[in-house]
């Protein structure tokens, strides 16, 4: 394998950011995923840049959270979204496992994404309008967040993506995940101990420990909703499902963080 060229990779599947132009090899492509948390790492590092001059040019909170959300879909280009919308198409048509496979591949927008879409965008600008309110009291709290969030929910996705059962035998994300389970666990565990470093230094941990506990049960039993789901009605997980399972995963970050936030 070849790490720079695999980064490479993985950033131009998962994001809009620009890299050098290097050759799809197989050889490289089983290994993608295991960079994939590195473009949640960029994305939480803008994040927190933008928290850190929204607090200094003084911008009002909703402008504040309409650009915590404007930045990853730009970055990432939006594929998480495209999941989220083409999952929920394929839940509520109450179909057969196979036609709900056909509808995840189909590119056309049916009603039941497009209210999803919205009811997901709607929850995270409020959660989001209301940790940026309290900014000024939790400023450092809320950029290491920021930071790590997007970073630990890649994580996460990868590691359902590299275990889980799939869907079918082809297509992207088993091109991504190929058969090399132990060493994308190991690298995967790599950067799970790097979030985690990250946050037991930056945080103050007598205040933060039962958010982070909370934070990561919550993520855990989506962990196990997830897997029952994706097998029970589509035989396995898939690139769509696992976009749906991005966007949960960053949604229970915001909403963990409100009410210690608020009231703590």
């Amino acid at each position: 394998m070849n790490v720079f060229k695999t980064i490479c990779m993985a950033f131009s599947t998962y994001s809009r950011i620009p890299m050098p132009q290097v050759k799809w090899e197989e050889k490289n492509a089983e290994y993608v995923i295991c960079f994939y948390p590195l473009v949640g790492a960029v994305i939480g590092a803008a994040e927190a840049v933008l928290l850190w001059l929204a607090d200094r040019k003084g911008f009002p909170s909703v402008v504040t959270a309409l650009l915590l959300i404007v930045i990853p879909i730009v970055l990432s280009g939006g594929i998480h979204l495209d999941g989220l919308i083409d999952t929920a198409d394929a839940r509520h048509s109450y179909l057969p496992k196979e036609e709900k496979q056909r509808i995840l591949k189909d590119p056309h927008i049916g009603a039941f994404g497009v209210i999803r879409l919205l009811l997901y965008l709607m929850l995270l600008l409020a959660g989001l309008i209301l940790l940026t309110e309290q900014y000024a009291a939790r400023g450092e709290q809320l950029m290491v967040y920021a930071l790590v969030i997007p970073f630990w929910s890649r994580v996460l996705c990868a590691y359902t993506s590299v275990w889980f059962p799939k869907a079918r035998k082809d297509g992207m994300l088993k091109t991504v995940t190929g058969g090399k389970t132990i060493v994308q666990t190991v690298v995967l565990s790599v950067f799970s101990v790097m979030c985690i470093a990250v946050l037991l230094c930056q945080l103050p941990l007598s205040e933060e420990w039962w958010r982070i506990s909370a934070w990561f049960l919550a993520d855990l039993l989506m962990l196990f909703w997830y897997r029952t789901m994706a097998i029970k009605e589509f035989g396995g997980v898939s690139g769509d499902l696992a976009g749906w399972l991005l966007c949960m995963l960053e949604l229970i970050g915001v909403i963990v963080l409100i009410p210690a936030t608020i009231f703590g």
